[in-house]
């Protein structure tokens, strides 16, 4: 059993609890009076990089006081356990609150407490010393070569400002960006501590490019729930703002980028889209999430970024 790889650690009789997976298994680990575990199952493709290149920049980000679930080494060193065709990995649990943060009593300290964090966790990557093999996440070929194959109920929608995302999307400043940033990967717990996960991915890309994928992902949480979807996203027309503002106090930003902002968020659900439809396992469930993104975005393209640039 691949917990074997970390036997002084669990010990003989670990408490296994299966926990929502999203793309491999993982299980939650508990162990008589120690701080819960994260057993994960590893993809048999990287993301983006290997797991050495992933320790190696959590191992920096942690160094810049980002909080991060650094891999815990097996009995012989490893930081992942390899067993037959598989690998695992062994995590630290990072407890974290599920409640909506647009809409909870401290929306505006939360939200600007998570731009914040995710401008903190930009700065860093920036910083980071040394090369990184990964892939280049660029919103311009986004459009050129996801958005032609996708069915035609969204190419109608998008096409007509299909130029106008290229012109604010293009020339951005780029750098070693998270890649994954969506509210599953982005953890904040009762104290206020924000800390990411899943940080395989890696790619070169505009920097608020991950703070737009994040609030992307807050968007589709909400018209994922069809009974509230008005009140919630009228709230996050107002968190929106407070999220770029948290960003902009620990990450300064130009005009473009702040312009560009919301147009990214539309790029990123095209991209999803794409994803959903051509991906390894296509989902016509998250094709129909990203459309609804997708049609909610460009309905109010103008009004949020001036939304935004009204509270800069």
């Amino acid at each position: 059993m691949a917990l074997s790889a970390w036997a002084s650690i669990v010990g003989d009789d670990p408490v296994i609890t299966a926990m929502p997976n999203v793309t491999n298994p993982v299980w939650r680990i508990e162990v008589c009076d120690q701080p819960a575990l994260v057993l994960k199952q590893l993809p048999e493709y990287p993301a983006g990089v290997e797991p050495v290149v992933e320790y190696r920049v959590l191992s920096h980000l942690q160094g810049s006081g980002v909080s991060v679930a650094l891999p815990i080494v097996t009995d012989t060193g490893q930081i992942v356990a390899s067993i037959g065709d598989l690998a695992w990995s062994l995590l630290p649990h990072l407890p974290h609150q599920t409640e909506n943060h647009e809409l909870g009593p401290d929306a505006g300290e939360t939200t600007f407490l998570i731009g914040a964090a995710i401008g903190h966790l930009s700065q860093a990557l920036a910083d980071y010393p040394y090369g990184v093999a990964s892939f280049v996440d660029d919103p311009v070929k986004v459009l050129d070569e996801a958005l032609p194959q996708l069915p035609d109920e969204v190419i109608r929608l998008a096409r007509p400002y299909a130029g106008r995302l290229v012109e604010v999307c293009g020339g951005l400043p780029i750098q070693l960006t998270h890649g994954d940033c969506n509210d599953g990967n982005v953890l904040i717990n009762s104290k206020g501590r924000v800390s990411f996960i899943d940080i395989d991915h890696l790619p070169v890309g505009p920097r608020v490019r991950d703070l737009a994928y994040y609030l992307t992902s807050r968007l589709r949480r909400h018209l994922g729930s069809p009974q509230t979807a008005m009140l919630t996203t009228c709230a996050l027309i107002t968190a929106v703002p407070s999220y770029v503002a948290g960003y902009r106090r620990v990450q300064q930003l130009s005009e473009q980028e702040i312009a560009a902002i919301v147009p990214l968020m539309l790029v990123a659900e095209i991209g999803g889209a794409h994803w959903s439809l051509y991906g390894w396992e296509p989902n016509l469930a998250n094709y129909r999430r990203s459309k609804a993104s997708i049609e909610w975005l460009i309905a109010r393209l103008d009004e949020l970024t001036v939304s935004i640039q009204a509270r800069q």
